[in-house]
């Protein structure tokens, strides 16, 4: 790992290069589990523009180191990156804001999550019904970091036959101050199996000036191109189509054997950096177009790297490339240096200010800040509904 400064760059220019361009922003969404450094690597050798971190909870990353490091990492070439955060109040999302800063480009406070956990716990949704806070929170961050720092909100329609309000609120945000705003055209209430509003958030998109990602079913690079087209937005955003294609941007309806490779090249050398469990799911998900099922159920047993290399190697005749550029992810790994003058500062309000809830969270200097190992497991099978799930995992598109 090295001490150096990471590059920065400038949200607002890369909307508008891909305007000058007539085109859009390529986008990956933020995917609990799934989009950390290693997958971020391989979506930007494949035309995606723009990453976001998982979804993080910002109390537990502003008081535990060992959150800090489970849930965040970062290397020298992982830009442009935004971070985004789960808070329910000001003073947690500034201090995380803070803490990350240094590394990411941008940060993004969630409110499209519709797991009822995060709602009883005033994260993600239930923010919606609180629009000043919202707005409290992103000008807490304007007040501390530089105005070319990105704050930006992640959410979706208030009601599926009242646009007004949702308008409303993206206007109060455009006015606050919000860099660009990310819509998930569903409602919270709404089922992945009904189509996202394409309609309604191009009347969003007609009412504001800052930039607007369309986020929803985009399984193809037509499915963006249309989705652009019918809505005008500047960004368009993928989760379960980059999943599954993290080639989607540039075109191809399946994962290339190029992308495959890549993929080894990169799980080979981040070796214990990314877990089986990780390097494996996503492998499931790019092959699922590319095999028969009884080779894919034969494939989903795999307990090991080793398997999976003899795999590849048999079905694909791949195996990792020592001089791939994969193979520098070493020494671009970067050692986060975060200021505990702001940590300390920020444990110590919480201790004297009985005016901040928290909601009876858990999180503590121990804490590995994932909600579903640390809390009950009644809570862990809600997480894991119908957005998306396998083997028990779970996305938020």
């Amino acid at each position: 790992m090295v001490n150096m400064t990471k590059p920065k760059t400038e949200i607002l220019q890369l909307f508008s290069e891909q305007k000058r361009n007539n085109s859009y922003l390529n986008v990956a969404a933020p995917m609990v589990r799934y989009s950390k450094l290693e997958f971020r690597k391989l979506l930007r050798k494949h035309k995606t523009h723009l990453c976001f971190t998982p979804m993080i909870v910002a109390d537990s990353f502003c008081r535990s180191e060992e959150a800090r490091n489970s849930e965040f990492t970062t290397s020298l070439d992982d830009y442009p990156l935004i971070a985004q955060f789960a808070a329910k109040d000001a003073v947690e999302f500034q201090t995380a804001s803070q803490l990350v800063y240094p590394y990411v480009d941008g940060v993004d406070i969630n409110c499209g999550c519709p797991q009822s956990w995060a709602i009883s716990k005033s994260y993600g949704c239930a923010l919606l019904r609180k629009p000043e806070l919202i707005q409290d929170m992103i000008k807490s961050v304007q007040r501390v970091l530089p105005n070319s720092f990105s704050c930006s909100v992640k959410m979706r329609l208030l009601q599926k036959r009242d646009l007004k309000s949702t308008v409303d609120l993206s206007r109060q945000l455009e006015k606050t101050g919000a860099t660009f705003i990310s819509i998930h055209g569903r409602t919270p209430r709404q089922k992945t199996s009904e189509p996202a509003d394409m309609a309604a958030v191009s009347e969003i998109k007609k009412s504001l000036t800052i930039p607007i990602i369309y986020n929803g079913d985009i399984k193809c690079l037509n499915d963006a191109n249309t989705a652009y087209n019918e809505t005008n937005c500047d960004g368009i955003m993928s989760a379960r189509g980059l999943l599954s294609n993290p080639t989607l941007f540039t075109g191809t309806t399946k994962t290339t054997n190029e992308c495959l490779q890549d993929w080894v090249n990169i799980g080979a050398a981040a070796d214990m950096n990314i877990s089986f469990q990780c390097f494996h799911h996503h492998l499931t998900f790019m092959m699922e177009k590319l095999l028969k099922k009884k080779i894919r159920t034969h494939f989903n047993n795999f307990t090991t790297k080793e398997q999976i290399f003899s795999f590849m190697l048999e079905h694909f005749n791949i195996t990792p490339e020592l001089n791939s550029d994969a193979y520098d992810y070493g020494q671009n790994l970067l050692k986060c240096d975060y200021n505990s003058n702001v940590c300390e500062k920020y444990k110590a309000l919480i201790n004297e200010n009985t005016n901040i809830s928290q909601n009876g969270n858990s999180w503590n200097e121990k804490s590995v800040g994932k909600y579903f190992l640390e809390h009950t497991e009644g809570d862990k099978d809600d997480y894991d509904n119908d957005q998306f799930s396998f083997m028990g995992t779970s996305i938020f598109d």
